[in-house]
């Protein structure tokens, strides 16, 4: 399902993406993260993309991206898999629940067709759940080797996105009832992995590298702040026509705790991954709604959990429902015809859905994303070696007009992380934003904006918004003194530096 959503002409929504391709790809051309360019986030996703940023490297930054969102499809449908195995103790009602509802909830089908850092980072997660949760574990002694290995994946996890933090707390919790101290072990190994990648990146920059890792990642606000509105977000439907309302949202997840209630009444056996995922998903909400920042995609990192705990809740109460209607005088006959009336009606509804989310893009993706014609313009106006700055550097991606001949041409991978290290999300821009920015100009042949010069609004449909360029009146003032238009339409402006005089 994922590799036909790839084939679906639609408008690419390339920012994140592209920051995470461009930066692996300067990675591997020997430029350090936090050092050399700033990028918020963790070095995990650098480390994961490597390999697809050395083909990019041979066959061009373009199929290197294709490629990149290959592997992210693949990596997408391991996590239904993955969720579906870790649940299979309480049979095929779970697994199929679990495992169906995490693939066909809108939202993955946006990592699916990108690269994105959740994908990977709940690969992880599971990956150490289930060296925890193995078949010798379930019940009997865990070896130090399940609990190092376990650990050492969690904290690869959290390498790729904090995220991993909530699920790890959870499991560890956990491990405390079940194996005391020894719960040191996953401890030592996720902080000692964390640890042991991190710190050459560390070494090579200290200040930049808490800096853009912790303190703006965790301390800027944005996003949807509303608690309601986070709600709605983990339902996986959002931005889609059949989004629920707020208070849909909230009965959904009443009427979710409700039967969840019921399900853990009764003891069972075999009961540890129920517990860990009866933590993970409460404590994963919690941290998405009391997060300083939360946008629509954060969603898909509580999806694996709250499916996982709905599976394992309905299978538990699967024996009650079945005496429930065995009790009912209803003839063997009407039997058949009501349980061969449910797997059609089940087989069409997945059959709709399916339909419907390999064809989900939000109307924010169709304001902002990219088309392939926008992108030939890139190819055709700007020699290849030269030296671009983009506002956008999934375009320069895809236009295979990343990498520069001249040695002194800045990278510049994301102008958010740029904008935020100057607090330019909550404050008027500093000179030294401004300045910083002037210097990346003096340095660039071209430059590639997805708006035009007209201050520091521009417009999208009927939604005004900031540009992530200081643009104020003489930053302004002197690119127009240096530049000049070459192509210009909506979400893709081309500047080329004027000939000395």
């Amino acid at each position: 399902m994922y590799l036909w959503q790839l084939t679906v002409p639609v408008f690419l929504q390339l920012y994140d993406s592209g920051v995470y391709s461009a930066a692996a790809i300067h990675f591997v051309s020997g430029e350090l993260p936090y050092k050399d360019f700033v990028f918020v986030q963790p070095p995990g996703i650098l480390l994961i993309m490597s390999p697809v940023a050395l083909f990019s490297r041979v066959f061009g930054s373009h199929d290197g991206f294709i490629f990149a969102r290959v592997v992210s499809a693949f990596v997408t449908a391991l996590d239904a898999s993955l969720l579906t195995w870790l649940v299979r103790h309480r049979g095929r009602l779970a697994m199929v629940l679990a495992g169906t509802g995490l693939a066909l909830t809108p939202v993955a089908v946006f990592f699916s067709s990108g690269v994105r850092l959740e994908p990977y980072c709940i690969c992880l997660v599971l990956l150490g759940s289930l060296r925890i949760f193995s078949s010798n574990g379930e019940d009997g002694e865990l070896t130090t080797k399940s609990l190092a290995i376990g650990g050492l994946l969690f904290g690869l996890a959290a390498l790729v996105e904090f995220w991993a933090f909530f699920p790890f707390i959870a499991l560890m919790t956990y491990l405390v009832t079940r194996c005391h101290k020894r719960v040191l072990i996953f401890i030592g190994a996720a902080g000692g992995g964390f640890a042991a990648v991190a710190l050459p990146f560390f070494l090579a920059s200290p200040n930049n590298f808490v800096s853009e890792v912790f303190v703006e990642q965790l301390s800027r606000p944005g996003g949807s702040r509303s608690v309601l509105w986070r709600l709605i977000d983990m339902t996986g439907l959002s931005g889609t026509s059949i989004a629920p309302t707020a208070e849909e949202a909230v009965l959904a997840f009443a009427a979710f705790s409700i039967v969840i209630a019921f399900a853990y009444q009764q003891r069972l056996g075999h009961e540890g991954v129920d517990v860990f995922l009866l933590l993970a998903a409460p404590m994963t909400v919690i941290g998405l709604l009391a997060a300083p920042t939360a946008y629509t995609d954060y969603s898909y990192f509580a999806a694996p959990f709250l499916f996982g705990l709905l599976g394992i809740s309905m299978a538990r109460l699967e024996p009650a429902a079945r005496r429930l209607a065995n009790s009912v005088p209803i003839s063997k006959t009407l039997r058949k015809f009501v349980a061969v009336l449910s797997a059609l009606a089940g087989s069409l509804l997945i059959a709709a859905l399916v339909l419907y989310v390999t064809s989900f893009y939000s109307i924010g993706e169709r304001l902002y994303g990219t088309s392939a014609g926008s992108i030939s313009q890139i190819t055709s106006h700007i020699p290849a070696g030269s030296c671009v700055v983009y506002s956008e550097v999934g375009v320069g991606v895809l236009a295979n007009r990343l990498q520069s001949s001249n040695p002194h041409c800045p990278s510049v991978v994301d102008p958010v992380g740029v904008s935020m290290a100057w607090g330019y999300e909550l404050t008027s821009p500093a000179p030294g934003f401004i300045s910083t920015w002037r210097a990346y100009f003096r340095a660039a042949q071209y430059v590639v904006v997805e708006n035009p010069l007209i201050g520091s609004q521009f417009n999208a449909g009927s939604s005004s918004y900031r540009s992530l360029l200081p643009w104020n009146r003489s930053l302004t003032t002197w690119f127009s003194n240096h530049y000049h238009l070459v192509f210009g339409q909506f979400a893709l402006y081309i500047y080329e530096k004027n000939s000395p005089a």
